[in-house]
């Protein structure tokens, strides 16, 4: 009898034991599997907010991105062209420093043409003691249909409709209305020098154009009195030109010809 209570003891020590690795391997198995999940999880998120987060809103992530929210691309584009085109007192000097400043919230095809216009310009005269300034449009501020995205929801056209102001040696030299059609992409860079992973990519396949003070000023029935009006915008970008608006190099005809003013040596 003794023989068979250690035979019987023997056996189920080795079930036990068997039952031990089985509870290793699943162990070892739950955690490999852990580990796995745990590295297809994005390693950094970006959360683009509204600038006014109420109660009960809903960020939706995807492979570590969010939705831009079109009021956060309008306000990217309108504050990076307008550090652009700030030139405080030469544009000799500012328009390249601005650039350079500016080099990683642009693209490089962007800053290859931003250089190529300071060239033009500088050849020309135009950049040699002046100064230039740009800001929204009393009245013409974001709006939803300023804001068109690709199907994908990674690119942007940003219509900035801007009043245009520029000084030679203290003289104002022009003072115009132009709606700047600013493409916006995300941009994979160091985050250190871009948190917000967009930059500005020029106009893409758009051109800038000016706006005529007609197309700004309406007069309401009611009082008969001129009133700011938002002049049409398109749903889509195709084809390319801009309703409303004239192309950029062409003057208005009712404006009085400029000289413009001599280079300096």
């Amino acid at each position: 009898m003794s023989g068979s209570k250690y035979l019987d003891a023997l056996s189920a020590e080795r079930r036990h034991a068997a039952m031990l690795r089985n509870v290793v391997y699943a162990v070892a198995g739950l955690g490999a599997l852990a580990t796995w999940v745990a590295w297809q999880v994005p390693k950094k998120i970006d959360v683009h907010l509204l600038p006014s987060v109420t109660a009960g809103t809903t960020v939706h992530v995807a492979d570590g991105e969010s939705v831009v929210p079109p009021a956060n691309v309008y306000g990217f584009a309108y504050y990076i062209w307008q550090q652009i085109n700030r030139w405080n007192q030469d544009g000799a000097k500012d328009y390249g420093q601005q650039v350079f400043r500016m080099q990683n919230y642009v693209t490089p095809r962007c800053v290859a043409q931003l250089t190529a216009d300071m060239e033009s310009r500088q050849r020309a005269g135009e950049l040699r003691n002046r100064t230039r300034q740009i800001s929204e449009i009393p009245g013409f501020t974001f709006a939803s249909n300023r804001v068109i995205a690709d199907a994908a929801g990674s690119t942007w056209t940003v219509f900035l409709d801007m009043q245009v102001q520029e000084t030679f040696r203290g003289d104002s030299v022009k003072d115009v209305f132009i709606r700047y059609p600013i493409r916006v992409v995300r941009f994979d860079i160091d985050r250190e020098r871009n948190p917000w992973q967009l930059a500005v990519d020029c106009y893409g396949t758009n051109r800038p154009a000016r706006l005529s003070e007609a197309d700004l000023r309406g007069e309401n029935p009611a009082t008969r009195e001129k009133q700011l009006k938002v002049p049409t915008l398109p749903s889509e970008i195709a084809p390319a030109a801009l309703p409303d608006a004239t192309p950029i190099d062409a003057a208005p005809a009712n404006a009085a010809p400029v000289a413009k003013p001599a280079a300096q040596s």
